[in-house]
């Protein structure tokens, strides 16, 4: 047998790192605390017969997985195994945390083929790309199981001990993302989270439409609450942005430097474009804002010529669905190096009856995004997560004005705009039909 090239104490610090991620993926497999420490213990036995060289500390946890979930396999195709194991002590707890191993027992009882890959998205927090090349198999594969595997869950009949309903899955679930390792920790819980403080922005309630040669003057301005389209609160990004805007209250106050620049293109580029900077001032701020926070700036625009380019520029699939209720137009869009992306449209919901145009935003982890979003008052909003047919818990928020999706992902935040149908200038979406678009956007095809 081989030797181990590891020394007793670098497997004990690999142990120290990864043990508890061994135990809670071989305890999904096994069901009870005796089988699964005997896996994990199984699991560490290989690796000191081995001599696999690792590149990082994320290929020696997902060596661990793949090696500990094989382990289990195995044991449970022998004949030592019994059925009364697979069903040993089920825990019921009352509180937060014993709602949440319910959902855990939920995952434990899918097809191993769906439980694996709902575990390793949910609970280890890797993504469906490098959940594909621990399995080995394609990473469509890995998002029709995991799609399949969520609507299991959604469509659950079986109420918990305490009789709630499976539609509590889609609140316990979206609660049990917070225990989720080697990924973002901030997670949000409502537009709260995005707050981007209040400001001025135009009053066009009594300006006609059609209304022509009004200056800047004859328009009112009244406050409003904004939020973030590129940064959820905690994190650097949103530091960043805060920062920008307190530098930008200050910055030029009376309006001299840009009233000297008048329309004229300050000549800037991408700062000018993206950032609005029309000095070297601003932009040095900009660079000085990325170093600190160790984020990058957009940079890279470009508009797409068409529907199909840009999904390939912005490196995601389709995500218009193929139902036949929904008809969708694509306006125009455009995208930065690095997949942030911006996209303007219109969907037709037949079962609704709805018709709204909207603008689907996405900013990619470790970008400054500026953007900020003019949503009227933020309290007169209706908030709550849903669970989308695709298997996404994504949050709902609708006014008497305005309507939002938000999706956050490991690597990126996805704000969908809805508008309502602007040729009709009017505003029309329900609850329901706020519903029906999350489900026709395939939000899985966008990493």
């Amino acid at each position: 047998m081989a030797s181990s090239l590891r020394t007793d104490e670098e497997i004990a610090e690999i142990y120290d790192r990864h043990a508890g991620t061994v135990y809670r993926v071989c305890y999904s497999f096994m069901k009870n605390e005796a089988d699964a420490e005997d896996m994990m213990q199984e699991t560490f036995l290989k690796l000191l017969s081995s001599n696999k060289q690792f590149e990082s500390e994320e290929h020696e946890k997902a060596w661990l997985i793949v090696t500990a979930s094989n382990a289990c396999k195995d044991e449970l195709r022998s004949f030592r195994r019994k059925l009364e194991h697979i069903r040993h002590l089920r825990r019921q707890e009352d509180t937060a945390a014993g709602q949440e191993n319910n959902v855990l027992e939920w995952v434990q009882e899918l097809p191993v083929k769906y439980r694996q890959v709902v575990y390793l998205y949910y609970y280890e927090g890797y993504r469906t790309s490098e959940i594909a090349k621990m399995l080995q198999c394609s990473e469509s594969t890995v998002r029709n199981q995991l799609l399949r595997g969520r609507k299991l869950l959604k469509t659950k009949k079986q109420n918990n001990a305490h009789g709630r309903p499976a539609y509590f899955l889609a609140a316990a679930l979206a609660g049990s993302l917070l225990v989720t390792t080697g990924v973002y920790a901030v997670r949000f819980s409502g537009l709260r989270d995005m707050d981007a403080g209040r400001g001025e922005t135009w009053d066009l309630s009594g300006i006609e439409p059609g209304a022509e040669d009004l200056n800047a003057e004859d328009v009112p301005v009244k406050e409003a609450d904004f939020i973030s389209l590129g940064a959820i609160e905690g994190s650097a990004e949103y530091q960043a942005c805060t920062e920008w805007r307190t530098f930008l209250e200050g910055y030029d106050a009376d309006g001299a430097i840009l009233a000297e620049i008048g329309n004229n293109i300050a000549g800037f580029g991408e700062y000018e474009l993206v950032y609005n900077c029309y000095t070297q001032e601003m932009a040095d701020k900009v660079d000085e804002i990325c170093g600190k926070y160790g984020i990058s700036r957009l940079a890279g625009f470009q508009l797409a010529d068409g529907y199909e380019d840009l999904c390939g520029r912005a490196g995601i699939g389709d995500i218009y669905s193929s139902d036949p209720n929904v008809t969708w137009e694509f306006y125009g869009g455009y995208s930065y190096e690095g997949g942030t992306f911006h996209m303007d449209g219109r969907a037709v919901l037949a079962s609704s009856r709805c018709t709204t145009d909207y603008q689907l935003m996405r900013t990619v982890r470790g970008c400054f995004n500026p953007l900020i979003l003019n949503i009227g008052e933020r309290e007169e909003y209706r908030e709550w997560n849903y669970m989308t047919e695709s298997g996404e818990i994504v949050l709902l928020a609708v006014s008497d004005m305005k309507a939002l999706i938000v999706v956050e992902r490991d690597h990126s935040i996805i704000v969908v705009n809805v508008l309502g149908d602007l040729l009709e200038k009017t505003f029309e979406v329900s609850d329901e039909a706020l519903e029906e678009l999350a489900d026709a956007f395939d939000f899985l095809e966008i990493p």
